[in-house]
C-alpha cells in the first residue's frame, strides 16, 4: 500500500472526518433555512363541513295543509383557501440570521479542512511508524542471523583450539539477546500495523505492506514563511474568524427585537355550498405592523449576552493565534533537528559498518576478541535502527510542519 492509497482510504473511511463532513452538510442546510425568511411563503388549505340539520324557513300553507320549508343553509360546504405571507421588514432579524448561517457554513467548511489535515497528518505518521517498525524488525532479524554466524565461528575456533570456551558462551548470550530483541521488534511492528488499520477503519488484523520509499528530497523552509503561512492558511484560524462574525451577527439579531416588523398577507378563501353549487370567493389583504414596546428587559438581556459572546469569540481568536504561532515555531525547530539527526545517523552508520568489518577480520585472524566483535555487531545494529528512526522522524516532522503551516 502506498502512502497515497492509505490517505485516500483514510479520508473515505475515517469516522472523525466523516462526522465533520456531516456537520458541513448540516451547516449548508441551515443557510437554506435562513434564506427562507426573505422569500414570501404560500400555503393552501381545504376543509369539508357537513351539517346534520340545515337551516330553513317554514311558511304556513293553510289551515289544514302542512307548512312549506325553504332551505337557507347548506348541509355540505367545501372550503378552499390560499394564503400568501411576506415579511416586508423584520428589523434586520432575517439578514442577521442569514449572516450567521453563512458564517456558520464557512466555519464548518474550515473545520472540515482542519479535520482533513489532521487525518492526513495522523495517517502519515502511522504509515511511517509502520515502515519504521518493519525495518527495525528486519534489522533485528538480520542481527539474529549475524549473531548465529558469529556463534558458529566461535564454536569452530573453540573446537580447533584457537578460542576459549568463554567466547562460545558469550556468543550464545549475544544470540539469545538478539532473539529477544527480534521478538519485541516483531510485536512492535504488529502493533503499528493495527494502529494504521484503525486509522484506515479496516480490519485490525489486516496485514499492510507499505511501498512508500523512506528517503525523498526534503524541502527547506524559512521560519518567517512558516509563520506567515500558519496565520493565513490554517483553517482553524479561519473558523475562529467565522465565530467572531457569527457572534457579531447575533448582536444584530438580538437588537431586531427592539424594532417593529411589517408583514403583508394576501388570502383568497372560497366556499362552495351544496344547495347553490356556486363558489363564494373572499379575497383579503392585510398589512400588519407590530412593535413590542416593552418586554421586561428580555431583548436588552439578549443584546448584552450577544456582546459578551462577541468578546469571548475575539479572545478565543487571539488565543488561537498565539497557539498556532507557537505550534508553527515548534514544528519548524523539530524539523530542523530531525534533518540534523539524519545526517548524524548516516555518519554513525558508516562508522559502525567499518568497525564491524574490521572487528570481524581481527577476530578471524586471532588478534581480536569475541567481546570486541559482539560490541561491534551490537553497535552496527543500533546504528541501523537509529538511521531508520531518524529518517522516519524527519518524514513525520515534515508532515507536522506542513500541518502547522496549513500546507496539507
Amino acid at each position: 500500500m502506498s502512502l497515497a492509497q492509505a490517505l485516500q482510504l483514510s479520508l473515505a473511511n475515517n469516522l472523525t472526518y466523516r462526522s465533520a463532513a456531516a456537520d458541513e452538510a448540516a451547516a449548508r442546510a441551515r443557510v437554506v433555512q435562513a434564506g427562507a425568511g426573505r422569500i414570501p411563503s404560500l400555503s393552501v388549505g381545504y376543509s369539508y363541513v357537513h351539517t346534520q340539520s340545515a337551516g330553513f324557513f317554514a311558511i304556513p300553507a293553510g289551515p289544514s295543509a302542512p307548512p312549506k320549508s325553504f332551505q337557507i343553509s347548506a348541509t355540505d360546504i367545501n372550503n378552499v383557501n390560499a394564503t400568501l405571507n411576506y415579511a416586508l421588514y423584520t428589523g434586520g432579524a432575517v439578514q442577521a440570521a442569514i449572516g450567521q448561517a453563512s458564517a456558520g457554513l464557512s466555519a464548518a467548511e474550515n473545520q472540515l479542512a482542519a479535520a482533513r489535515a489532521n487525518v492526513i497528518r495522523d495517517t502519515t505518521s502511522a504509515y511511517f511508524g509502520l515502515v519504521s517498525a518493519q525495518h527495525v524488525a528486519a534489522i533485528d532479524a538480520q542481527a539474529v542471523s549475524v549473531a548465529r554466524q558469529s556463534l558458529d565461528v566461535s564454536s569452530q575456533m573453540y573446537r580447533a583450539g584457537t578460542a576459549a570456551k568463554a567466547d562460545v558462551l558469550r556468543g550464545q548470550v549475544s544470540l539469545a539477546n538478539a532473539q529477544v530483541q527480534s521478538i519485541q521488534a516483531d510485536a512492535a511492528a504488529a502493533l503499528a500495523d493495527a494502529s494504521l488499520a484503525n486509522l484506515l477503519n479496516i480490519n485490525l488484523g489486516s496485514r499492510i505492506t507499505p511501498t512508500e520509499p523512506l528517503e525523498i528530497a526534503l524541502a527547506r523552509y524559512a521560519l518567517s514563511d512558516v509563520l506567515a503561512d500558519a496565520k493565513t492558511r490554517r483553517p482553524e484560524i479561519a473558523a475562529a474568524h467565522d465565530a467572531v462574525t457569527i457572534a457579531d451577527r447575533a448582536i444584530a439579531a438580538a437588537r431586531a427585537g427592539t424594532l417593529p416588523t411589517v408583514a403583508l398577507q394576501v388570502q383568497d378563501a372560497s366556499s362552495k355550498p351544496n344547495f347553490e353549487n356556486i363558489p363564494q370567493p373572499q379575497l383579503s389583504e392585510t398589512l400588519a405592523i407590530a412593535w413590542k414596546l416593552f418586554d421586561g428587559g428580555l431583548t436588552r438581556g439578549k443584546v448584552l449576552e450577544a456582546h459578551a459572546d462577541l468578546d469571548k469569540a475575539n479572545l478565543q481568536l487571539q488565543q488561537l493565534d498565539n497557539s498556532v504561532d507557537l505550534e508553527a515555531r515548534q514544528a519548524y525547530l523539530n524539523y530542523q533537528a530531525a534533518l540534523a539527526q539524519v545526517d548524524a545517523a548516516k555518519s554513525a552508520q558508516a562508522s559502525a559498518d567499518e568497525s564491524l568489518r574490521v572487528s570481524g577480520i581481527r577476530y578471524r585472524a586471532g588478534v581480536g576478541t569475541s567481546l570486541e566483535l559482539a560490541d561491534a555487531e551490537l553497535a552496527d545494529t543500533q546504528a541501523q535502527t537509529q538511521l531508520i528512526t531518524a529518517i522516519v522522524n524527519v518524514r513525520v516532522a515534515l508532515t507536522n510542519l506542513q500541518r502547522a503551516a496549513g500546507l496539507l
